[in-house]
C-alpha cells in the first residue's frame, strides 16, 4: 500500500524543485510552502471538528478523492465531498470483511488526526503543488454506555492549485487501513459473517 502512494508520488511531483534565485521568487515560494503546510492542518481540523465551512474554503469546486487500501471509493465535487466527510459511505474494497459501523450510535464521538513526514514541493509553475503526509485517525466514543476506541492509518497524497487565486485542493488520495479500525468496522458482525 505504502509502496503505491510513494510510486505515484515519484509520478507527479519533480525530484528537485526548480531554484527561486530572485528574492521575491525565494519569499513567494517559501509562502506557498507554508500556506500547504498550514491547509494541510486546515483540513484536519475541519474533519475532526466537523467545520464542514472551512472546507468549503480550503476545496476546489471540481475536487476529486480517491481511497484505496481497506476502502474504493472515488467522489468528484465539493458539495458530494463534503456531504461525505459529513456521512461516511467508506465503501470496502472487494474482498475486504469488516462491515460497516453505524457511527450514529456513538456518544460524543471524537475524531483526532495526527499528521506527520509532510513532504511539500512546489511545481516549476508555481500554480501547483503536492503533498505526502502519513496519518493516523483515533477515534473514540461511547456505545451502549461503554467506551470504545479505534486507530487506523494510511497515507494522503494531496494536489494543490491556485490556477483561480489561492491555494485550493483539488485532489486528494488515500491510502488507507480505515476498515481495520474497530470504530469502523463492526466486529459483532464481522464475527457472524465468519460463523
Amino acid at each position: 500500500m505504502l509502496f503505491d502512494a510513494y510510486t505515484r508520488w515519484r509520478e507527479l511531483t519533480p525530484d528537485v524543485e526548480r531554484e527561486r534565485t530572485t528574492l521575491d521568487a525565494k519569499v513567494q515560494y517559501l509562502t506557498d510552502k507554508l500556506r500547504i503546510q498550514e491547509m494541510i492542518n486546515e483540513y484536519a481540523f475541519a474533519c475532526d471538528s466537523r467545520r464542514w465551512d472551512v472546507l468549503e474554503r480550503l476545496y476546489d469546486e471540481d475536487i476529486e478523492r480517491v481511497m484505496t487500501g481497506t476502502l474504493d471509493e472515488t467522489v468528484r465535487g465539493r458539495a458530494n465531498l463534503i456531504g461525505l466527510h459529513a456521512k461516511p459511505a467508506l465503501p470496502r474494497r472487494e474482498g475486504v470483511v469488516a462491515p460497516p459501523r453505524d457511527l450514529s450510535k456513538i456518544e460524543g464521538l471524537e475524531i483526532r488526526h495526527l499528521i506527520g513526514t509532510q513532504v511539500v514541493r512546489i511545481g516549476d509553475d508555481d500554480r501547483s503543488a503536492w503533498a505526502l503526509c502519513h496519518y493516523q485517525m483515533a477515534l473514540v466514543g461511547q456505545e451502549a454506555g461503554e467506551w470504545q476506541h479505534g486507530l487506523h492509518e494510511g497515507t494522503y497524497l494531496f494536489t494543490f492549485s491556485k490556477a483561480r487565486g489561492d491555494w485550493r485542493f483539488v485532489r486528494h488520495e488515500i491510502w488507507t487501513n480505515n476498515a481495520a479500525n474497530p470504530m469502523f468496522s463492526d466486529p459483532r458482525a464481522r464475527k457472524a459473517q465468519a460463523a
